[in-house]
């Protein structure tokens, strides 16, 4: 097994590797972080989350796919400091002889901290876990008298930088899109629809696993029912594992997002299964944001009979 494929010999792991045992062993360095601290910190940037706020409430949304309501816990800290974290657990085989062909999906600590506006009710906070997403929601103390109005001059500037417009991968992708509509004789760009499917293929993590008498093919797709997927086997062998996200109809005027981390947009993968896959027997469950295709294998074939040849002797 190459362990590159893991990522585990690539230089941000080794670095980090000498972060965790430096942090072990020499306790009295103040410059080194502490090995808790380090997994804390990998654990919420492995967390994508969008916060929204409402005119009576704060929503806090995360992806934890694969994982059911018992297995996370939102707590409210001191300072107001809203804490989700869970763990996600590499699944106990219940079959024997399976291997896993190809790993993508992270596993392990799940973990977002919020610190609360001043209005927020922490003692009505509630949460439901549907279609592996989260949904935290913190109600608003009602509004303290209004003080009396004060004139302030006030001078507007929108930045839009903050909007990430006006960075440079934005204008690169942007100028390779319009190329891709406007020219498509150029055989040098791709075409927009080339550029969008890679973008998707990249953004959805994947297993592989190889059993005995299976193939198991396993995508993270949180927020996705089950309506909303399609699995279709393509020519030569070609299985294809897209759905679209879409942003949630507001059912309450006047929201608004604070945070967007959470992808939207199209998800696909695509994997070209072996000669013994049985095409004709691919079945698919999606549960808590997990969607897990299982390919048959064709039986082997049979061993043929020895011919028997008459030797002629001259």
């Amino acid at each position: 097994m190459d362990l590159r494929l893991m990522d585990i010999d690539s230089p941000i792991f080794h670095a980090l590797h000498h972060v965790l045992d430096a942090a072990t062993d020499d306790k009295s360095s103040a410059n080194i972080p502490s090995g808790a601290y380090v997994r804390d910190a990998k654990a919420m940037a492995a967390t994508p989350a969008d916060v929204k706020e409402y005119p009576n409430s704060y929503s806090f949304i995360v992806d934890m796919p694969g994982l059911k309501s018992g297995d996370i816990k939102v707590q409210v800290e001191e300072d107001r400091v809203l804490l989700i974290s869970g763990e996600r657990k590499r699944e106990e085989e219940k079959e024997a002889g399976a291997k896993y062909v190809r790993m993508e999906r992270r596993i392990g600590k799940l973990m977002r901290k919020f610190v609360l506006p001043e209005n927020a009710d922490t003692e009505a906070v509630s949460a439901v876990c549907q279609d592996g997403v989260l949904t935290v929601t913190v109600p608003k103390l009602a509004p303290p008298e209004p003080k009396k109005p004060k004139t302030i001059e006030l001078k507007i500037k929108m930045d839009l930088r903050l909007m990430d417009i006006d960075s440079p991968i934005f204008h690169a992708l942007h100028h390779v899109l319009d190329a891709a509509t406007d020219d498509k004789s150029s055989a040098n760009i791709p075409s927009g629809a080339y550029v969008r499917d890679a973008k998707a293929m990249a953004a959805t993590p994947a297993d592989v696993k190889e059993y005995p008498n299976s193939y198991s093919f396993i995508v993270d797709m949180p927020g996705l029912k089950s309506g909303d997927i399609k699995v279709q086997v393509e020519e030569d062998r070609v299985l294809l594992i897209s759905g679209e996200r879409k942003r949630e109809e507001e059912k309450e005027a006047g929201a608004k997002y604070v945070r967007m981390e959470r992808r939207i947009g199209k998800l696909m993968r695509k994997f070209v299964l072996p000669e013994n896959a049985d095409t004709e027997a691919v079945s698919a469950v999606c549960q808590d944001g997990v969607l897990t295709v299982t390919v048959p294998k064709l039986a082997p074939p049979e061993p043929k009979k020895p011919k028997t040849i008459e030797v002629k002797i001259a």
